[in-house]
């Protein structure tokens, strides 16, 4: 169940954007703020600030104004989009990379108002081998890498153009990533293009689907994503043909989530449609609305995908965890110099020294644990051995009461 009134009033002002009409009064007191926040969580702030034009409602001129810069960076984002696009696929093209893209300009096309679209880059994909070239083709027109959380290579360019290159690694699932590179075989080409393709209707909706999926799974789906998908399912569903994309579905082991995935979507946006198992719509509302964190364990029996998920980073974890250890124990070259500056001349001795590093290492620890353990319960057994003699006792007794008598002696003037 939806947590807040905040996320359910999101859902129904987003509703009335996409279906251009008027945005409701809420019907109770918001938190504008967190409204904000939630809205830009998820990508669609700028589409919110067409939603609360026309309210009545008092909402503080500081978030009425950040809502209004998200939509200004979505009119030149789109812009912006939409000019660079068909110079990267010429350039693709001359450059005979084999590839399919996600019309940009299509699914701008497709929502009410463009600055509405909710994507925020050219997505290209590619098989592995082209990976390298794509990026020096990008490079040459002035774009870098940028770390992404998304699964690919992202590339930018001032003042705010975003490329997007991914293979079958995009997706977790065997299935998926099989399906991926089929589209690399049998994909039409573009109208006037060799290398250059463009996905049928009927696999664009497949590939949209399985990147909800994955996305769902990971537990970072966004509602940006999912007006992607609405926009697209509401101009071109009737062309859909729909026992091909049912067989696939089942190939792909998604169908019962991607049936419930579409229904919610038009519970949302589209016809409310009637639905049954009311607990599990709403866990999944839960789940998307708070990436993850909520509804997991019936969206889990849902989408058995998420705890494959799970596993994948518990092992990555693992992994990561072995890698840091091996670093440790097998320095590079370079670092092992600063130690060793005999190694500058001799790097056939790198292996000798790692062993000599591990066991000086060794030596430290072991040194440290007997001064630390071991000593104070050598000089306690000591101490009651020495005890027991009586010489040493009457010793002890004598430097006791010399050292008292010094102690307590006056200070001659």
């Amino acid at each position: 169940m939806i947590k807040g009134y905040e996320e359910r009033y999101l859902i129904i002002l987003l509703s009335a954007v996409m279906n251009q009409r008027p945005s409701p009064e809420p019907i109770r007191s918001l938190d504008w703020e967190k409204m904000y926040r939630l809205a830009d969580y998820h990508g669609v702030a700028h589409a919110v600030h067409y939603g609360i034009l026309g309210l009545d409602q008092e909402i503080p001129q500081s978030v009425r104004q950040q809502f209004f810069e998200k939509y200004l960076e979505s009119v030149h984002r789109v812009d912006r989009l939409q000019k660079s696009e068909m110079q990267i696929f010429s350039l693709l093209e001359r450059e005979k990379i084999n590839c399919f893209y996600l019309s940009f300009s299509d699914i701008v096309s497709s929502y009410p108002i463009e600055e509405m679209c909710c994507r925020e880059s050219i997505e290209i994909g590619t098989s592995k081998k082209y990976i390298r070239i794509v990026g020096e083709i990008l490079r040459k027109l002035d774009f870098e890498n940028r770390k992404t959380d998304e699964m690919g290579k992202l590339y930018y360019r001032i003042p705010g153009i975003r490329v997007l290159n991914f293979t079958h690694t995009l997706f977790l699932s065997p299935s998926m990533r099989k399906y991926f590179k089929s589209f690399l075989k049998t994909t039409i080409h573009q109208y006037g293009s060799k290398y250059v393709k463009d996905l049928p209707l009927d696999d664009r909706y497949l590939f949209i689907m399985c990147r909800l999926t994955d996305s769902y799974a990971r537990g970072n789906i966004s509602l940006s994503q999912i007006l992607d998908f609405w926009v697209f399912y509401k101009r071109y569903g009737e062309s859909f043909n729909w026992p091909y994309i049912y067989n696939k579905l089942k190939k792909l082991k998604i169908a019962e989530f991607a049936e419930r995935l579409e229904h919610l979507i038009l519970r949302w946006f589209g016809t409310g449609a009637i639905i049954e198992n009311v607990e599990i719509y709403e866990a999944m509302e839960s789940y998307i609305l708070s990436k993850g964190t909520d509804g997991r364990e019936v969206s889990s029996k849902l989408l058995p995908l998420i705890k494959t998920v799970a596993d994948c980073y518990a092992r990555n974890r693992r992994l990561e965890d072995l890698r840091k250890i091996v670093t440790w124990l097998f320095p590079d070259r370079r670092y092992m110099e600063t130690i060793y500056p005999f190694l500058e001349k001799t790097g056939i001795l790198l292996p000798i020294f790692w062993g000599i590093r591990l066991l000086r290492y060794i030596s430290i620890y072991c040194t440290k644990f007997l001064r630390k353990n071991v000593q104070p319960q050598i000089k306690n057994v000591l101490n009651r051995i020495v005890k027991k003699i009586p010489f040493l006792k009457n010793r002890i007794k004598i430097e006791n009461v010399e050292e008292k008598s010094n102690k307590t002696a006056e200070i001659p003037k």
